[in-house]
């Protein structure tokens, strides 16, 4: 399930299109750019994290914010999910009585994370990215031009989504390596 559609992109940069195919791939390219960004899909979705535990009170996992944890395992065993409890708006589960993930314990948690409704700032850096993609299909991206008398300047500026990226660094999902 996509978060944009080609119609919003033509709405969103007022230009139109009949190739469908075409604004579908600078729709799909862009979510994928912000995938890549972010290290998660900001849509709601199931995942199930396999990892070793290292002697922490958090858990992390692969997605943010984790919503609902649906099964906990460790090494095969189930885990009561009384016992488990989410840290809000993180990627991180914790043990309700604050005790630790045991190091070396290969831990599974089945869960779901993302948002049901994808943030505005997400959907408007997507929209921006996927019509910077189409606008720079015609080769005219961010030209400027300015007349001197008999003589012409002609500037051509290469822009990259990282300015629309940038505004997106509190969705961001931050690992840490121990």
């Amino acid at each position: 399930m996509a978060y944009i559609t080609t119609k919003d992109l033509e709405t969103f940069s007022d230009k139109y299109s009949d190739d469908e195919s075409m604004l579908q791939n600078y729709c799909d390219s862009a979510e994928k750019i912000i995938e890549d960004y972010l290290g998660y899909s900001p849509e709601s979705r199931e995942y199930t994290t396999e990892a070793r535990g290292i002697g922490s009170k958090f858990f992390p996992l692969e997605a943010k914010p984790v919503t609902e944890v649906s099964a906990v395992a460790a090494d095969g065993e189930s885990i009561d999910l009384s016992l488990i409890k989410i840290v809000k708006g993180t990627h991180y589960i914790a043990l309700d009585d604050d005790s630790f993930f045991r190091s070396k314990v290969k831990y599974s948690v089945t869960y779901r994370a993302g948002y049901e409704t994808v943030p505005a700032p997400i959907v408007t850096a997507a929209l921006q990215i996927a019509s910077l993609l189409w606008e720079s299909a015609g080769g005219h991206l961010a030209v400027t031009s300015q007349s001197f008398a008999d003589m012409g300047g002609r500037t051509f500026q290469s822009f990259k989504p990282d300015r629309f990226l940038e505004t997106l660094k509190d969705y961001r999902l931050v690992k840490a390596d121990y």
